[in-house]
């Protein structure tokens, strides 16, 4: 029987996840930022990758994924997570207008 410390390690902590999420945006946008504009062009296909691997890199260290089958299963559930996260925050959007500037670069040619 699990101890009760393990039980809490392993119960989802949503402020854990929202400390998190902030954390990692600040740090993309630091990291983005040019310091002659002050303006932070966000690379979207470059993040993603960045994002992919460090999920590759805590995933490489876990038992959840011991075997390739174990893998796809949690990469199948990224991307049902994904879809969901996508869809709320674009209602959120919606409703309340994104919280940043964007400027799509295709729109500039």
């Amino acid at each position: 029987m699990p101890s009760a410390s393990t039980r809490q390690i392993d119960s989802f902590d949503p402020v854990y996840r929202d400390r998190i999420r902030e954390a990692v945006w600040a740090a993309i946008v630091a990291a983005s930022r040019d310091p002659a504009t002050g303006l932070a062009p966000i690379r979207n296909y470059e993040i993603y990758d960045a994002l992919l691997q460090v999920q590759a890199l805590i995933l490489a260290s876990s038992k959840q994924a011991s075997s390739p089958t174990k893998t796809r299963e949690i990469a199948n559930e990224f991307a049902r997570r994904l879809k969901k996260h996508v869809a709320a925050f674009k209602k959120t959007y919606a409703r309340d207008g994104v919280p940043f500037d964007v400027l799509h670069t295709d729109d500039l040619q």
